[in-house]
């Protein structure tokens, strides 16, 4: 008799729509409120940007395009049915964090300190390497580990909303610039080994016994 798991399967499904609907417009939210008025040339926000605006757009619309195509890479729907639209928005995603990822490093370092423009460097280099290592292992045809690399490369890209998110919560408001250093290297150590938790944690928290017992 054949085991029913499309109960399981479709609720993992329907979590991970939910999750990333919420993040998505959580992220539209968070940049509003941060740049809406970024367009218009006599706002701060438009000045403080200005000496580096086309490093910016640079940065911003291939991060923004790869924070929007990597969630699609996560739909188990969209890779079983659409296998070449899902290889098309893949290259895509890589595409677009080579590019945004070096330019985030001269933003940083004509608009903030020291710490935040190594902050970036860290973010960019594990953002590319990750990528990479997914790139690679599926052009080899591991698609086991393209998908576990790919799941460590997107939270890099999270970290922009993420930071956002934290930072204007006022203990960590009232705290100024060293407020918003703290919260971009946490949200940046969080991306590089929470991961690795979650893709670990059944094998972490199975019991040695059960395993011995599955292998015979």
């Amino acid at each position: 008799m054949p085991t029913v798991v499309a109960p399981a399967r479709r609720s993992r499904s329907q979590a991970k729509l939910v999750f990333f609907v919420l993040f998505g417009l959580l992220t539209v939210f968070v940049t509003y409120m941060k740049n809406a008025r970024i367009f218009d040339p006599t706002s701060e926000i438009a000045e403080h940007f200005a000496p580096v605006k086309w490093y910016l757009v640079a940065h911003a619309f291939f991060g923004a395009l790869a924070l929007l195509l990597g969630g699609f890479q996560f739909s188990n729907r969209l890779r079983a049915n659409y296998l070449k639209v899902h290889r098309i928005l893949g290259y895509v995603y890589v595409a677009s964090v080579f590019i945004s990822a070096p330019f985030a490093i001269p933003v940083a370092k004509r608009i903030d300190s020291l710490s935040l423009v190594a902050a970036s460097g860290v973010q960019s280099f594990g953002w590319m390497v990750t990528t990479a290592i997914a790139l690679y292992c599926v052009r080899h045809g591991n698609v086991a580990q393209h998908r576990r690399w790919m799941m460590r490369s997107y939270p890099f890209a999270m970290v922009f909303t993420v930071a956002r998110v934290l930072i204007p919560i006022p203990p960590i408001f009232r705290l100024g610039f060293s407020g918003i250093e703290m919260v971009v290297w946490t949200t940046i150590a969080l991306a590089a080994f929470l991961p690795n938790i979650f893709l670990d944690w059944r094998a972490i928290m199975g019991r040695p016994a059960a395993k011995a017992a599955a292998a015979e």
